[in-house]
């Protein structure tokens, strides 16, 4: 086996097996029992994303449209490896640009939960209130910041990298650190195996301080779905976040 890729066991709570590339630190294969993975790759999403409320039988996501202008969460076209891009428009209004799974939750952060996806922002948000979020989160509210519960990347206003949750009880948006530049994909990673220190990656180096994130929810609280948005409460600003590839793992 090269250099680029290694195969281990992640001992957390059970065996299960990764494979690893050394090159862009991400998880490329993992035996669990329950799997989420998505290229964005084939015919099924060049029909177009279905509306929020009207999901398409056997397709995971739905978008939803705040605004008139409208802002859009569309395939890009002959995009190498599949992407999908959620973009605001310039128009002076409210605008929310989100892809999800019309709030059928099924993630448990208890049971184990590694989330990751290869993320860029091809337009950083323009001005602060413009918002762009990648990761979990509870049922659509207006504003990414009003869900009840989620554990995401996320940036405001700029390139700097935020890291964010919300148990309930404590919200955190936290500076990673890391500053990104319009255009560049990076690999993100949440990992949720012990509840009590939430790890966050980017391109596999970790982020997050030792016991600086927790998640204390628990039961249906701590069930959450891939949510993605680039969001503004007002004003012409833009941003547009670009969604390569998405997938998620835990125990039963």
């Amino acid at each position: 086996m090269s250099d680029k890729a290694r195969v281990h066991a992640r001992l957390n709570g059970g065996n299960q097996l990764e494979f690893h590339d050394q090159t862009t630190q991400e998880l490329t294969w993992i035996a669990s029992p329950l799997y989420f993975d998505d290229d964005f790759i084939g015919a099924g999403h060049t029909a177009g994303i279905p509306a929020a409320g009207a999901p398409a039988a056997g397709y995971p996501w739905v978008k939803k449209i705040v605004g008139v202008a409208p802002p859009t969460v569309a395939l890009i076209s002959n995009s190498g490896g599949g992407q999908v891009s959620c973009t605001l428009a310039a128009t002076s209004e409210k605008e929310d640009a989100a892809l999800y799974w019309n709030d059928s939750l099924s993630l448990d952060v208890t049971k184990g939960l590694v989330w990751q996806a290869r993320v860029a922002l091809s337009v950083l948000p323009s001005v602060a209130g413009v918002q762009a979020v990648w990761g979990m989160g509870s049922a659509w509210i207006d504003g990414p910041n009003n869900r009840s519960f989620y554990l995401s990347f996320g940036v405001s206003g700029n390139g700097n990298v935020l890291m964010q949750s919300q148990d309930g009880v404590t919200q955190n948006a936290i500076a990673s650190g890391v500053t990104v530049n319009a255009g560049d994909f990076h690999n993100y990673r949440i990992d949720a195996t012990d509840v009590t220190d939430i790890k966050f990656f980017i391109d596999g180096v970790r982020v997050s301080g030792n016991n600086q994130i927790a998640f204390a929810a628990t039961g249906a609280n701590a069930i959450l779905q891939a949510y993605n948005s680039v969001y503004k409460p007002s004003g012409t600003g833009v941003g547009t976040l670009v969604l390569d590839a998405i997938s998620a793992f835990n125990f039963r």
